[in-house]
């Protein structure tokens, strides 16, 4: 269980701080929530019940920096995948970004980019539904990237794609 004051990666929504642990009276029973504040979003709060499974698997611990820096060295090494049934992609990729694996993520963003660099030489763009699983994944591994290693999220983007486009010619 996380306390007031942590910063966590909440898979939903991106990094937050949780501001306070309170009880709200909701369908006929007493029951603890979380409050996040997102850290780019300050006048936002989310409400999050401390006791629904589905909801806080998608609350992790920050990496540290060290583990940071170890999934960055190893993108050349992270492998890709493609589905192509459109759903299925769309419904497994969501889904392992919910998970909250770093590396998991990674992949995901490295897959898309490969299939995307693919459809340039077809003369084709990317789906509208992978272009947005792609923007979503790379929002939380960059703000998180960004947040821990206190570095600026343009020069994180640059290094982290050069190395995954590198690694996918």
């Amino acid at each position: 269980m996380f306390k007031v004051g942590d910063t966590i990666l909440y898979t939903t929504y991106g990094v937050c701080t949780i501001k306070d642990l309170t009880t709200m009276f909701f369908n006929g029973a007493n029951n603890e929530y979380y409050v996040l504040v997102p850290i780019n979003e300050s006048k936002t709060e989310l409400t999050i019940p401390v006791n629904n499974p589905i909801v806080t698997s998608r609350l992790h611990p920050l990496l540290s920096k060290a583990e940071i820096e170890g999934i960055i060295k190893n993108i050349p090494e992270i492998e890709t995948y493609w589905i192509d049934n459109d759903n299925e992609r769309k419904k497994e990729f969501s889904d392992k970004i919910k998970l909250g694996d770093r590396k998991n993520t990674i992949s995901i963003i490295k897959s898309i980019k490969k299939h995307q660099l693919s459809l340039i030489g077809k003369n084709r763009k990317l789906h509208s539904v992978d272009e947005q699983v792609m923007r979503d994944a790379e929002k939380l591994i960059f703000e998180e990237f960004s947040y821990v290693l206190d570095k600026p999220r343009c020069e994180l983007i640059s290094k982290v794609d050069e190395l995954i486009y590198d690694s996918i010619k």
